[in-house]
């Protein structure tokens, strides 16, 4: 397993770094970033999201983890409210980012091959059903963060409901509960495309730290940010798991999620919606490369 963590976090570092070359190399510019952004959140995301509902879970499976599923919904109530608290003195460009990065956990590329590695079959199933709120929670309250739903709260709820991400996770639902499959050829197009999210979220990551001083890192608020993201958050689904006698399975699954590191989400979307994107690559880089370090001690807690 922690093979597995380390060999992902050099392949991270590595695409993170060739963002940073690209950039000061001048081959990505102002406007070639601002078209990363979007073809992500416009075209790629919206792959990505259909097809992580689509075949992962069904209502049978729904029912038999209906508590995993109750844990999810409490875990993104729980931080939404946490992340309006504790940043609600924060100047809102950066408050948005903090709150997002709390909500949207990278369960995708760093959870998935963990719990598989950890927990086998069984946590694949549990992770999957803690992913369906997660995903619906997201891409709705997580996406209002950037998109706003304040002043012109009509025309800005029908811009969120109407964003290719939204739809996606809609379409994504209806597929997951009706059992309806795509045709092979429109399924494979969505998966061709679905693939490059990951190193064309970490180049952008890395476009964005170009830009920013070494020192940035060492950031007080960034290191409180990460403290909170893999030590406080995942510490009290552990508690509370145990004092309620969840069932080891459903504790482990949802403890190590809990505590990945911030989603590339973060960076991308506020580099999408104006928000402070060196602020979101740091959070990113910096719980990333620390997850690397408390993962395999919530494991070993865990054990």
């Amino acid at each position: 397993m922690l093979i597995d963590l380390i060999q992902l976090e050099f392949i991270m570092v590595l695409l993170v770094a060739a963002g940073i070359y690209l950039r000061r190399r001048s081959v990505i510019t102002d406007e070639g970033r601002d078209c990363l952004s979007d073809l992500l959140t416009m075209l790629i995301l919206p792959c990505n999201i259909f097809l992580s509902f689509e075949g992962n879970t069904d209502t049978s499976a729904l029912k038999s983890s209906l508590l995993t599923v109750i844990i999810s919904v409490l875990v993104m109530l729980c931080t939404a409210i946490l992340g309006k608290v504790i940043y609600r003195h924060r100047e809102e460009r950066k408050a948005k980012v903090f709150r997002y990065g709390l909500v949207n956990s990278n369960a995708l590329f760093i959870g998935l091959p963990i719990i598989q590695s950890l927990l086998g079959d069984a946590g694949v199933l549990q992770l999957s059903m803690y992913m369906i709120f997660v995903r619906m929670f997201c891409w709705s309250y997580g996406l209002s963060l950037y998109t706003g739903v304040k002043s012109d709260w009509k025309g800005s709820f029908k811009r969120l409901l109407t964003h290719p991400c939204m739809i996606a996770a809609a379409l994504g639902v209806a597929a997951m509960v009706t059992g309806i499959r795509l045709p092979a050829f429109l399924d494979r197009t969505l998966q061709y495309v679905s693939s490059c999210l990951m190193a064309l979220s970490m180049l952008l990551i890395g476009v964005v730290l170009s830009e920013i001083k070494l020192k940035e890192v060492f950031r007080g608020d960034v290191w409180r940010f990460t403290a909170l993201r893999l030590g406080v958050m995942p510490g009290i689904v552990f508690g509370l798991c145990k004092l309620c006698g969840v069932p080891y399975i459903v504790t482990a699954t949802c403890t190590l999620v809990s505590g990945m590191p911030a989603a590339s989400l973060t960076a991308v979307l506020a580099a999408r919606y104006h928000g402070d994107s060196e602020l979101g690559a740091l959070l990113v880089a910096v719980s990333t490369i620390l997850s690397a370090v408390t993962i395999p001690l919530w494991f070993m807690i865990l054990q």
